[in-house]
């Protein structure tokens, strides 16, 4: 017998950057660390290779400090999945999408499946509902880095100095 069906969140945001620089930005944390995109989260990248990367990230949900570690998987359509592996939330997962909607725009499809357990099960749609307001958040401060133009800086950047050597 299985539990409790999860609950389910989206989000989305329209990004005026092209899906392949969205993908690359929402799967770098190593960026989101070097840049503070999150100034609300704390973030320790923990690994990374090219498909995966594993990660703790603090939050405040609902008021209450969350501990997370995350781990990261571009998947071959395109998407990414982000599992909390242990912590807080541990089974929560969130599918992120990236559709073009126009030449050089992008809309994000962040689609939460946060399992009835912990806070999520005391707090119920309330806990969904703070889910849903970190996300906007996140999504927003996203856009902004990404249509500022600072994470293609930041690649170019980093590119040029791997040819230097």
């Amino acid at each position: 017998m299985t539990g409790p069906r999860p609950m389910e969140v989206t989000a989305q945001s329209l990004i005026r950057r092209p899906p392949e620089e969205v993908r690359a930005q929402f799967a770098d944390i190593a960026y989101h660390v070097h840049a503070n995109v999150h100034p609300r989260l704390r973030l320790t990248l923990l690994s990374a290779d090219a498909k995966q990367c594993r990660f703790r990230q603090e939050a405040r949900i609902a008021g209450i400090k969350q501990v997370d570690e995350i781990l990261n998987t571009l998947l071959d359509d395109g998407s990414m999945l982000s599992e909390i592996v242990a912590g807080t939330n541990r089974g929560l997962t969130i599918r992120f999408s990236y559709t073009p909607t126009s030449p050089g725009a992008t809309r994000l499809t962040a689609r939460f499946e946060i399992p009835r357990q912990g806070l999520a099960r005391l707090l119920g749609r309330l806990f969904a509902l703070a889910v849903r307001r970190a996300a906007d958040r996140a999504l927003e401060q996203d856009r902004r880095d990404l249509e500022s133009g600072a994470y293609q800086a930041y690649r170019e950047a980093r590119a040029a100095e791997e040819r230097r050597g």
